[in-house]
């Protein structure tokens, strides 16, 4: 299957050059999972990209305690573990899948290897990147009234106090809101018309 045409439709890769598509899709791995697998562990070491094809995912935190809490959710065409292609911190939280789920994954050594002999691949991630920090930021703003520094690097907000904590433990301190990046379904069904939606 020649996976640039997944990358070209998830917004992470949307703003690369064909040919840098094509190296990518290169470093595709593809994974599957039934209901109830985890995909991530919280404070794991992985530095894989993931991208669901098909299927849901949560974002659990404390996943098995009783402090257990469901911080989002992600549905086809969406992605997660952006982060460790630039750090190497742990994972925040863990990833299970509510439904038999298929990602790709692109591995973290993989990716910056293509970096090193292609550098303007660094920039288009950047430009995206970027992208997504700038729409969290005014978000933050619109919800919390104010304006909150976010590092474009790992993404932690500065408080008031100076202290950097992560977007959603300052979220769930300062508000109910809870973020989810995904595509509804009639947009998945124009962007990827081989498979079939549910549309709850």
């Amino acid at each position: 299957m020649d996976y640039r045409v997944i990358l070209a439709k998830v917004s992470l890769f949307s703003r690369m050059k064909e040919d840098d598509l094509k190296r990518i899709a290169e470093l595709v791995r593809v994974n599957n999972y039934n209901e109830g697998n985890v995909i991530i562990h919280e404070e794991d070491r992985d530095r894989r990209l993931f991208i669901i094809m098909f299927g849901n995912v949560e974002v659990i935190k404390n996943l098995g305690t009783k402090k257990e809490t469901i911080i989002g959710s992600f549905g086809p065409l969406s992605y997660f573990g952006e982060m460790s292609l630039i750090d190497d911190a742990v994972r925040s939280a863990s990833v299970v899948a509510t439904e038999e789920t298929r990602v790709l994954t692109i591995d973290q050594l993989d990716l910056l290897e293509e970096i090193k002999r292609y550098p303007e691949m660094a920039i288009e991630l950047l430009q995206e990147l970027s992208q997504r920090i700038r729409m969290m930021e005014k978000t933050l703003i619109n919800t919390l009234g104010s304006f909150l520094p976010v590092c474009a690097n790992c993404r932690k907000i500065r408080g008031k106090d100076g202290a950097w904590t992560s977007i959603e433990k300052y979220i769930s301190d300062h508000s109910d809101t809870e973020f989810s990046h995904s595509l509804c379904p009639k947009c998945a069904t124009i962007l990827y018309p081989e498979i079939t939606f549910d549309e709850h």
